[in-house]
This record gives structure tokens, sequence and C-alpha cells, in this order.
């Protein structure tokens, strides 16, 4: 599904390079519900930008089913993004003015083709999370723990193959985080899909099949 090798990130602050990344190896296989679990700083939001596309590693490699990973052409990488990766954020990101089917559908506006089904598409995901019922509403009009179920069918939608979720659960109450959980685990088993879910409560991390543990910008699985 995906692996890295000697993934390494360094930024320059003023005179100053950082290193984020330090050398980070991982490999994922297709469908598996995996947890990378560090504290604040650690470097795994940058490994998850890295893994989602959004940022490019300094050195290392990168392979995701079972491609290398080019750096060179800004529209092949939006193009591989937008086909094969779906991502769940704490803070949802739902556009305030479009309704809950209608941010379902957001990711496949970009796409090239033919693209026909695409609300009976979205309102399928909108059961599959049980927010059908809410499928005309606008974010304001949901609560926390709903508008991450719309997040949730968002990522699904064209069904990529690997998903990314970021402390999905952080800004939300025990309850709600639990439900959310449950869901994640029954999308994994239920459809196999492959979850990546990044997280410093390791409540939510030993809820996943493996618990990776990223310590000083490398991976101790």
């Amino acid at each position: 599904m995906l692996k890295l090798q000697e993934v390494k990130k360094t930024y320059r602050i003023g005179p100053t390079e950082v290193d984020i990344l330090k050398g980070v190896n991982l490999h994922v296989r297709k469908g598996e519900l995996i947890s990378i679990m560090g504290q604040s700083g650690c470097g795994k939001s940058t490994l998850m930008n890295i893994i989602g596309l959004l940022d490019r590693p300094t050195s290392g490699s990168y392979k995701l089913n079972g491609s290398e990973i080019v750096y060179a052409d800004d529209d092949a990488l939006s193009e591989i993004r937008n086909r094969s990766i779906g991502f769940i954020f704490q803070q949802y990101f739902l556009l305030s003015r479009l309704t809950a089917v209608e941010n379902v559908e957001l990711p496949m506006v970009y796409r090239r083709g033919d693209h026909g089904g695409i609300r009976e598409q979205s309102m399928e995901l909108l059961r599959r999370v049980g927010m059908d019922g809410q499928a005309s509403h606008r974010p304001s009009e949901l609560s926390g723990g709903q508008q991450q179920r719309i997040a949730i069918a968002r990522a699904l939608i064209g069904k990529p193959s690997l998903i990314l979720a970021d402390e999905p659960t952080g800004a939300l109450d025990t309850t709600v985080g639990r439900e959310i959980m449950e869901l994640f685990k029954a999308l994994n088993a239920d459809e196999g899909i492959t979850l990546v879910i990044i997280t410093h409560d390791p409540v939510i991390a030993n809820q996943c099949k493996r618990v990776s543990l990223m310590r000083d910008g490398v991976i101790a699985e």
C-alpha cells in the first residue's frame, strides 16, 4: 500500500536548519488499520503531510500503491492525491455554504472525466455513516460528531485506496469520539479500507490493529 524508506524533512528557519523527520521507515499494507502515536512536536503531522502528498520530503523514498512518488510534476501529485487519498481532519473543514451532501460530493468536482451518479454515491455514503437524514443540513446545523461523520463520508467518496485521519477525535467528547472510532473499525473490517490514524491519545491509538510510536522524528514500532 505505502512504503517510506529513510524519509527526512528539514526546514530552514532563518540561518538555522531544523530536522523534523530524521529517517522515517514505515510500511502499511492494504487493509490495515494503523495508528501513528506521538506527542506534539514529534513530527507526526509533518509525516502525515508527506504521506498525503501535501508536502515533500527533503530526502528518502515514498512508494504508494507500488509506484515511486515523483515530485517534479505538481499536477500529477494533485491527481494522485485526489484519486488515491482521503483526508479526515480534527477541525472537519466543511464548507459552510454547502449542504452535507454537497460537502461529500466536493472531491469529485475536481476529478476529470464522467462522474455520473455522484449524488447517489454521496447519499449512500451518508447512509453508511448514519447521516442520510441530515443530507440537506449545513455545517452550522450539525453537532461536532455529525460534522466529523460528514467529513468521513467526504473522505470515502471516489473510493480512495488510503484514508488519513489526523487527530479525528481531538475536538470531540469521549462518547462521540468512541462512536467515531467504532465507525472507523467497522469501515476497516467490513470494507477493507486502509486507515492511518495520527493521534497523541493512547486510548485512540490502542484501538487500532497496529500502533507505531513516533518520537523525535523517527518511528519505533
